[in-house]
């Protein structure tokens, strides 16, 4: 600490201000930290007043309060300078040195009524000068000094000294801050224009990337790569498509917070419906497991939403530009769905279109082949086609043709499917198993659309009707008429819980005559025809299911008696019977035969024939149990 100075005039007042500020001076160029060079300022000032201890403050713009910023004196009394304001209601010492602008010296801190009397008490203050720092009229600083537990007495020349190395300071304070300001605005146009040549690389990366045709696999790569961070796409039924992680990144790092596991934690489906319409951050939300924050972008199309980009934050923080890349990304992602989309749809559209002249035929068989090979369809392979459609006045629409080629390739495990729109509902050429004979294969092939178009509508109001197997183009045309005519004869006949699917095998030459037959009249035939044996009469079940299965069989007893499980002779017991009862000589006449068969279609249709023979098989088990 230099000597104190006894009564020097006041030009060597200010000349000793001036040299205490040279070393200020000298250092604006170098120091770059504000606390540092108020730190410099507060140790001169000490020096040239003769103190202990001083302590500078800054003026807060907003609230118009001074904030202590740095403090010296023989230890470090930063931190506590730092929590203290001045300038509140009831501290009149700040006040007046506000106001005079000019040294306030208050001779005995404890029983002066202008400071705070606490803070005299608990920082030992005895006698304390303030100085304001004044710039362009209005006071933005202070300075506090004091001798710290020991009085002094601040005469004039002290106060003369103080002022003038304030008002150096202030200009150097003011100096500072403007360099600070500059600086950090060359430092934010450097940062800016960083991220703008970033920007600008990453903005070719992802359009060079959709100009090439790049999938969802390679955008994902292309914004992990970019962000450092993994990335995930789903659909907008949450199924992921992609998922890609930064080089290096362990394989189990994977954004979950779209998962099935989180996605339904209540927590976590409060946090994304918060969501912006444009996405944003959710988490970390430790009571479902996430630990980690989540920017979530939409794949948007004209307001509907298709799907979305996740990227999560690992190993460093979100930067300026994660949520640009996630942004722009989710806009490629969006671009290259709807071109996906465009192309499907083109697509289907040939396909039905082709299945549309397939159906109509006959047509230039050459251009058939040209535009089957280019939509890579081969005609040669054995198909079924199959009219779907709904029962006569049942209110429901038939699905779309794509659905409905959709829920059957479903289940047909890939199976090739075709699908156009037809007058009665919608034609669907469902590709055969290769490996079975034509009439199993077609049998297998209508099960298959049964359970298709109960998955579709439970309340069984869907029909189905099934032709029989076609190889060449030009069979479609006749597959059409077989299978408007066995869904004619559902129309016609079927009742409520029968069999939504048949098909023309199933139905003979006899759907030619079911077809256009009056309901009535067909089952008046069919009862009179087979009279008593649809009565619940003991036994009657099994003559029919006999019956049905000597049809079935080829007129065959030997097979007949294979396929009920009961001796040769109680299937020729059974004809006998069935002649008896109903007049038609089952086993040698052919008339009867017939007219046995047309009945039975008629059952058939309506599901009667169904139920009697599942009575029939139910008989059958109860008499084995109780013969074992």
């Amino acid at each position: 600490m230099t000597a104190r100075r006894t009564d020097p005039s006041r030009a060597d007042a200010y000349q000793a201000a001036i040299a205490a500020f040279a070393e200020v001076a000298g250092a604006l160029g170098e120091v770059r930290e504000q606390d540092a060079l108020l730190h410099l300022i507060a140790e001169k000032i000490s020096d040239l007043v003769g103190v202990h201890r001083c302590s500078i403050y800054l003026k807060d713009e907003e609230t118009g309060y001074f904030h202590g910023q740095v403090g010296h004196a023989d230890r470090d009394i930063d931190a506590r300078v730092k929590r203290l304001v001045a300038g509140i209601a009831a501290d009149a010492f700040t006040q007046e040195i506000v106001e005079t602008k000019a040294p306030v010296v208050i001779g005995d801190a404890l029983r002066d009524p202008r400071p705070v009397r606490s803070t005299m008490r608990t920082w030992n203050i005895r006698a304390m000068m303030g100085v304001p720092m004044v710039l362009k009229g209005g006071v933005i600083g202070l300075m506090f000094l004091d001798d710290e537990n020991r009085p002094h007495r601040f005469d004039p020349v002290e106060r003369e000294m103080a002022s003038a190395f304030a008002e150096l300071a202030t200009v150097a304070i003011w100096q500072a801050q403007m360099t600070a300001r500059l600086r950090s605005s060359v430092e934010t146009v450097t940062r800016q224009n960083d991220l703008l040549r970033r920007a600008a690389a990453m903005e070719d990366k992802l359009s060079t990337l959709v100009l090439q045709g790049g999938n969802l696999r390679e955008i994902a790569q292309a914004v992990a790569q970019l962000t450092s961070k993994p990335c995930a796409i789903y659909d907008a039924r949450y199924e992921r498509l992609a998922v890609a992680r930064a080089p290096g990144m362990d394989p189990d790092v994977v954004p979950t917070v779209l998962e099935p596991a989180a996605r339904e934690h209540p927590a976590v489906a409060e946090a994304l419906a918060g969501l912006p319409s444009r996405g944003g951050v959710v988490g970390p939300i430790p009571v479902a497991g996430l630990h980690h924050r989540f920017l979530i972008a939409p794949v948007s199309v004209r307001d509907d939403c298709w799907g979305h980009l996740v990227v999560m934050e690992h190993q460093t923080r979100f930067g300026p530009l994660d949520s640009h890349v996630c942004r722009r990304a989710a806009t490629n992602i969006a671009l290259e769905m709807s071109a996906e989309r465009r192309a499907t749809s083109a697509e289907w559209n040939a396909r039905a279109s082709l299945a549309g002249e397939l159906i109509r035929g006959p047509g230039d068989a050459a251009w058939l082949d040209r535009r089957a090979d280019y939509l890579g369809i081969r005609l040669d392979v054995p198909r079924v086609l199959v009219l779907v459609t709904v029962g006569e006045g049942e209110n429901r629409t038939v699905p779309e043709p794509r659905d409905l080629a959709g829920a059957l390739t479903q289940h047909c495990q890939g199976r090739e499917v075709l699908a156009t729109n037809v007058a009665e509902g919608v034609a669907v050429m469902l590709e055969l198993r290769d490996d079975e004979v034509p009439v199993a294969a077609v049998r297998g092939a209508r099960d298959a659309v049964a359970a298709t178009l109960l998955r579709l509508d439970p309340d069984g109001r869907l029909l189905a009707g099934l032709s029989s197997t076609c190889r060449a183009p030009g069979d479609y045309v006749a597959a059409y008429t077989q299978a408007r005519q066995v869904v004619m004869s559902m129309r016609n006949f079927r009742r409520a819980g029968s069999e939504s699917a048949l098909s023309a095998d199933d139905l003979g030459a006899g759907r030619l005559l079911l077809s256009s037959s009056d309901p009535a009249e067909a089952e008046r035939f069919a009862q009179e025809t087979l009279g008593a044996l649809l009565s619940e009469a003991e036994g009657m079940a099994d003559l029919m299911a006999t019956l049905r299965t000597f049809f079935e069989t080829g007129r065959s007893v030997r097979r007949s008696a294979v396929q009920l499980a009961v001796h040769e002779n109680t299937v020729r017991y059974r004809l006998v019977r069935i002649e008896e009862i109903t007049g038609l000589a089952i086993a040698a006449d052919a008339d009867a035969q017939l007219s046995a068969q047309l009945a039975l279609l008629v059952l058939r249709v309506q599901g009667r024939l169904a139920d009697r023979v599942r009575a029939a098989s139910s008989d059958e088990s109860a008499g084995a149990a109780v013969t074992s």
